[in-house]
């Protein structure tokens, strides 16, 4: 599931004009969404010790792009916290969800992990401490803003190119 749900987003991100692709992409959101939920309902978080860590991770993938279901991934979020604390899913993960449910609650994010376009440029959401940022990246695992903001830009940089362009 994480592997198609990575295909339609990078093929969305390409061509991001193509609304066929966003599209296809939203679809397989909405799929993934029901089978994560049974999932969660069946087994509750896929630790590490329950699926292993790449399928841990790939869930965690799922349930972060679950945008259309709010409550959902606040539930997913709590038990993702647990499953942290026990050393059976990757901290970074949880700074993600963390900040992508604070973004969709209208507050400012914690990590520095969410972005958007304005004016042909890449943008970070408001962040709660932009002073202690990069120290708390570094307890969750992450690179420092300065690195995540070069890579994020790389990513992004074919999609900056045609909304200047526009």
């Amino acid at each position: 599931m994480a592997k198609i749900d990575q295909e339609a987003r990078e093929a969305a991100v390409k061509d991001y004009s193509n609304k066929k692709l966003s599209r296809k992409a939203y679809l397989i959101d909405g799929r993934n969404i029901v089978k994560v939920k049974k999932i969660i309902k069946d087994f509750g978080w896929p630790t590490y010790d329950l699926v292993g860590r790449r399928a841990s991770n790939a869930f965690w993938l799922l349930v972060q792009h679950a945008d259309r279901d709010l409550a959902f991934q606040k539930k997913c979020l709590k038990l993702l916290e647990i499953a942290v604390r026990d050393n059976q899913a990757k901290p970074i993960n949880l700074a993600y969800l963390t900040d992508r449910v604070r973004i969709a609650e209208g507050k400012k994010q914690m990590f520095g992990t969410q972005y958007r376009i304005k004016d042909g440029k890449l943008v970070l959401k408001p962040v709660i401490d932009r002073k202690n940022l990069d120290k708390l990246r570094k307890k969750y695992g992450m690179t420092t803003m300065k690195q995540q903001n070069k890579k994020m830009s790389v990513e992004y940089k074919s999609i900056l190119k045609k909304c200047l362009s526009e």
